[in-house]
Order: C-alpha cells, then structure tokens, then sequence
C-alpha cells in the first residue's frame, strides 16, 4: 500500500488547486510503488524534463523517463522512491504549481541495501483536465549503503 504524504503540508495560493497537486503527487508515489507505468505517465508532461539528484544524466521528455523507470523497476526490482512534500504554491495564474519537499530512494544491489536522500523541487501545469508534473530537479544530500 502507497504510503501517505504528510498532512503538515504548507498549502499557499489556491488550497482546491493545492490539494489537487498533493493527490496528483499521492498517485504518482502510489504508482512508482506498483510499478504502474500507465499511472506514471499520466502523471508526466510531454516535455518534463528529470535533474537526478546524482551523477546520473538529465532525462527528457515523457517516454524517455518511462523507459528509465521500466529499466530502474527491472534492474532493480526492490527498488522504492518517495517524494513528500512539504510546500505546495500555487502561482496568481492558477495554472502553475511549485512543490518543494524531501525525497527517499531504497534498493539493494550486489548485496547491498542503499539509501540515498535529499530535498526535491518539482514545477506542476494544469492542463485543462489534470495536473501534470512538468519538471522534476533532485539535490541527493544523503547517501548509505551496506550489506543486506
């Protein structure tokens, strides 16, 4: 079961428009947790760009960050992701978002178990039906690993 985001969560502008960002956000863990990359997806702009919080190269473009995921779930299939966010803000247009908040990524690997950390900015469109996440830049601050 997708684990809850916070409920202390700072919400500034228009609070329907924040809340629809937080559940948008909420579906986009539950679906990094299942794997659904259908879920993924329509949560994604065409154009979203992902600034991995590592070495790890820069990711354009929705159906370059599916196929991330599809090989990120093959290759490592305990992995787990959450963002929680800690500030939602919605822009004076009503149609722009920015999520600020802390980040979490577990998996084990070479009989490891890694932990990596940090906080997250995300930039959210409305797009006449939904909420879509449009960019995503990620600041690892924490990293830990051993055996497993």
């Amino acid at each position: 079961m997708a684990r809850k985001v916070k409920s202390d969560i700072q919400l500034v502008g228009d609070k329907f428009a924040a809340r629809s960002v937080l559940s948008a956000r909420q579906a986009f863990n539950e679906a990094l947790e299942t794997r659904a990359l259908r879920a993924i997806e329509a949560c994604l702009a065409e154009d979203v760009i992902l600034v991995p919080g590592d070495e790890a190269q820069l990711i354009q473009g929705r159906q370059a960050q599916l196929q991330a995921w599809q090989g990120i779930f093959e290759q490592m299939p305990d992995v787990a992701y959450v963002r929680t966010p800690s500030r939602i803000e919605i822009g004076e247009c009503g149609g722009l978002a920015a999520e600020t908040g802390r980040w979490t990524g577990a998996w084990s690997m070479d009989g490891m178990q890694i932990r990596y950390s940090g906080r997250y900015f995300a930039k959210w469109r409305f797009d006449a039906a939904a909420w879509q996440i449009e960019a995503e830049t990620f600041v690892t601050l924490k990293r830990a690993g051993g055996p497993v």
